[in-house]
């Protein structure tokens, strides 16, 4: 996991991290400043959002540089703001708006000083439940952070999410190249946390769903990790077409599937278009499908896509980023790309294209197979 920024200095506030501070009433023009600032933020990244969306590739790294510079100028003031007064609502407000906004486009330092003032004088908010993620992901004060919290907060629900938070991000370091001991190992330390979490606050809310909602999901893909290697049958998978139906990856047993997952916004992906047109069309009357499973946040950005760009071959959408079956099959590049044999048993898997012969070459393998199996 890449850190977001370096560790810091954070004892004295953790040794009190959720006392109650009494905070002087806010100060007006602070407050305002904050808000404009806020605002101006809201409009830029918003107009820079836009033209990302319309650029070429070769634009879109430059529109990138910009927001990360404008998160870092806009992070800058927040912090000035609320350093002349961490104990009030404007002081919690900036450093809030660097966690929840700012620091995720790159400011690191600032996200660190933005999670000291939290810890030092605003751990008992209710309003840091929300942030928890975010600051579980803030590097070394942010696993910090999480810690203390899941050790001293008073609060069984603050502590109830911290836990949840430690479980998730060991989850994600899972690395399921590793060898089999040290699997199980990383395996075990995220279960814990999990079910430490469920035990202590089941229906703490997080976000819409509830601490024992996520935790019950988290295990279950953690149970998953082992079935990914090759060789192992392919967990199965329930989503939807682009009509909204239901689909299983079951149904297509019997058939070499390949598992694409993409989004049109992966310049990788896109180039392997093309050749996936004509393997398709290569393949039409044998034992083979191509699935596509898009990220993509909005549907409607796909099916524009795919009105431009014809892709004649299964198409899977379901809540975007947060897409399901990306998450028990732990995608973390695009493209990623499974293959099954016909009957349902990963064969290859590889992040990013590993060449249209190297494909070609493993998919008429697996083919000439499940042809001779349907004789």
């Amino acid at each position: 996991m890449r850190s977001l920024f370096a560790a810091v200095c954070v004892t004295s506030a953790f040794v009190a991290v959720f006392a109650d501070d009494k905070k002087p009433e806010p100060d007006g023009a602070r407050a305002e400043q904050l808000a404009k600032l806020q605002s101006r933020f809201d409009e830029e990244m918003a107009d820079l959002k836009k033209r990302f969306e319309k650029a070429d590739d070769a634009d879109r790294r430059g529109i990138q540089v910009e927001m990360k510079e404008q998160a870092i100028i806009s992070s800058q003031s927040a912090i000035e703001l609320a350093k002349e007064e961490p104990k009030d609502a404007t002081g919690f407000a900036a450093a809030l708006f660097v966690i929840e906004k700012a620091g995720q486009y790159g400011a690191g330092k600032e996200m660190a000083d933005a999670v000291a003032i939290i810890a030092e004088h605003h751990a008992s908010n209710p309003k840091v439940k929300a942030v928890l993620p975010v600051i579980g992901k803030a590097g070394p004060a942010g696993k910090k952070f999480l810690e203390a919290a899941a050790e001293t907060s008073a609060d069984k629900e603050v502590k109830g999410i911290a836990l949840l938070y430690l479980g998730t991000a060991a989850a994600e370091l899972i690395d399921d190249g590793a060898d089999a001991k040290k699997i199980d190992e990383m395996i075990a330390a995220a279960t814990t946390f999990l079910n430490k979490a469920v035990a202590e606050a089941p229906n703490a809310k997080v976000g819409t769903s509830t601490v024992a909602k996520e935790a019950a999901a988290q295990l279950e893909n953690i149970r998953a990790i082992k079935f990914l290697t090759v060789g192992q049958p392919a967990p199965e998978i329930e989503t939807t077409l682009l009509d909204g139906k239901k689909v299983k990856l079951s149904e297509a047993k019997g058939k070499v599937v390949m598992l694409d997952f993409w989004a049109t916004w992966c310049p990788p992906c896109r180039a392997m278009i093309p050749h996936e047109r004509e393997m398709v069309k290569n393949l039409e009357k044998k034992p083979f499908a191509l699935v596509s499973v898009s990220v993509d946040s909005e549907k409607v950005t796909l099916t524009e896509f795919l009105e431009k760009e014809p892709m004649p071959w299964s198409h899977w959408w379901d809540a975007g980023e947060k897409n399901p079956a990306a998450k028990k099959y732990r995608i973390r590049a695009f493209p990623t790309i499974y293959l099954l044999d016909h009957k349902g048993v990963i064969r290859y898997k590889w992040i990013g294209s590993p060449g249209n012969d190297t494909i070609d070459k493993a998919v008429a393998e697996l083919v000439k197979d499940a042809e001779v199996a349907q004789k």
